[in-house]
Order: structure tokens, then C-alpha cells, then sequence
């Protein structure tokens, strides 16, 4: 192994001092080695992937699925999601109109809540 020296300012000696003691490492050289080794040679990124994994991640994020739509953000949600459903695809599909057993009963349907106002929620 090599040697070299370092010089550090007295607040960040005593910050790697207490870091060294609260993360277990034996020698402020095996603090330095463990470091520099992940900043060299990443492991997992910021948000705990392997570099390879979180770019394949990021790759199929970006790419669009089919047939995606974004709700505006004003429209209400339950008025948006009628008018987007899916297309039909045999018999399990989702129907807007009201059977027809409902309508003979004179049976109510479900009607949504009102608009959603954000600042109403946070009261």
C-alpha cells in the first residue's frame, strides 16, 4: 500500500472523527480508503441503484406508453377518467351507461363528490 498525508481544517477532522465513531470504522485510513472508493468507483446511486439498473430505469421512464393521457388538472377527476376510458376489448369492459335492471327499480346511481379544491383539504 501507499502512503500519503493529508491536511484537513480542525472542524473537518473532528467531523470525520465523530463520523468514523458513529459508522463503526476502525482508522480514520479506513474512513478515507471506504471513501474515496465510493467516489470512485460507485456502488449505488443517490437513490439506491446500481448505476446500470437506475439508467435503464431512467431510459424506460422517458420512453411513452401508448395511448397515455395526462389528466389537465382541472377538469374533475371522475369527469376526466369517464372520458378516457379504455378501449373495448371483449366482454370485461367498463360500461358508462346504467343497467337497465337500475333503471326499472328507479334505483339511484352513485353520483362523485363535488370538484376537489386542494386548499379546502388542508384545513
Amino acid at each position: 500500500m501507499m502512503t500519503i498525508n493529508i491536511s484537513l481544517p480542525k472542524t473537518m477532522y473532528e467531523d470525520a472523527k465523530a463520523y468514523l465513531a458513529r459508522r463503526g470504522y476502525s482508522s480514520m485510513s479506513e474512513l478515507f480508503r471506504d471513501t474515496l472508493r465510493d467516489w470512485l468507483y460507485p456502488r449505488l446511486t443517490e437513490n439506491g441503484f446500481t448505476p446500470e439498473f437506475e439508467a435503464e430505469v431512467l431510459k424506460s421512464a422517458a420512453e411513452p406508453i401508448e395511448n397515455d393521457v395526462e389528466w389537465d388538472g382541472v377538469t374533475p377527476f371522475h369527469k376526466f377518467v369517464m372520458s378516457h376510458l379504455p378501449k373495448r376489448h371483449g366482454k370485461r369492459t367498463i360500461h358508462r351507461s346504467v343497467p337497465s335492471k337500475l333503471q326499472k327499480s328507479g334505483t339511484k346511481r352513485f353520483e362523485p363528490p363535488g370538484e376537489y379544491h386542494p386548499a379546502a383539504a388542508m384545513v
